[in-house]
């Protein structure tokens, strides 16, 4: 079997022992580091390179989740496989995480006996996903007439926004990256984002951005 290096990000110290444990019984599979937040990963993963990096998402001590992680990460090193293993499955936190790269998503109350075995399936090329995830991933292409009529209510710059919001950026972030119709040499303010997200959840109807980016992605 060919080998493959991975590290943990996990700030339960039990669970990332029990995966320490796990990975330890294959001698294909090398873990470089594993680390409690992601302040510490984001500095110390890009020089390690590993194949994959097992991400969970939400981190009390830390400065940024664990989809904003995988995001900067990705933007330094392209390639990087992320498998997520989290307790959170609400759509929000599933679609933003697959948006952002990851290409696995476990819920911890669904980890076989066997880590390996699907580590293993993902560096081959597989998607291993939880029954619930894979279901929510499925329903996302079903496409009432209703919402994707609402959809297709939105401007180009709305679309533009919300692609931006997909990928866990901030409307600071946001407002620096758009050009002003008005004055192309020149940038958005925040305050406009906030009005095209205003706009955007009232067309969409809904009331935040989890919901917003569910209801945008699933239709395009």
């Amino acid at each position: 079997m060919e080998k493959f290096r991975v590290c943990i990000v996990e700030d339960d110290p039990e669970f990332r022992e029990w995966l320490l444990a796990e990975l330890a019984e294959a001698a294909h599979i090398e873990c470089l580091g594993c680390y409690g937040a992601t302040d510490e990963a984001m500095k110390k993963i890009p020089a390690q390179k590993p194949d994959i990096v097992l991400m969970d998402l939400i981190f009390e001590n830390s400065l940024i989740n664990g989809i904003e992680c995988m995001l900067r990460l990705k933007l330094i090193a392209p390639d990087l496989k992320f498998m997520v293993i989290t307790s959170h499955g609400d759509d929000g936190k599933v679609f933003e995480a697959l948006r952002v790269g990851a290409g696995s998503y476990i819920l911890k109350g669904d980890i076989p006996r066997k880590m390996i075995d699907v580590l293993t399936e993902f560096y081959s090329g597989g998607a291993p996903m939880s029954p619930e995830i894979a279901k929510k991933v499925i329903g996302s292409f079903h496409k009432s007439p209703e919402e994707l009529a609402m959809v297709q209510q939105l401007s180009p710059r709305e679309k533009e926004i919300l692609e931006l919001l997909s990928k866990g950026l901030m409307y600071k972030e946001i407002a620096g990256m758009l050009p002003n119709e008005n004055a192309p040499a020149k940038t958005i303010s925040e305050g406009t984002v906030k009005i095209h997200v205003f706009n955007i959840y009232q067309k969409l109807q809904v009331n935040n951005r989890h919901d917003a980016i569910r209801k945008y992605l699933s239709k395009i």
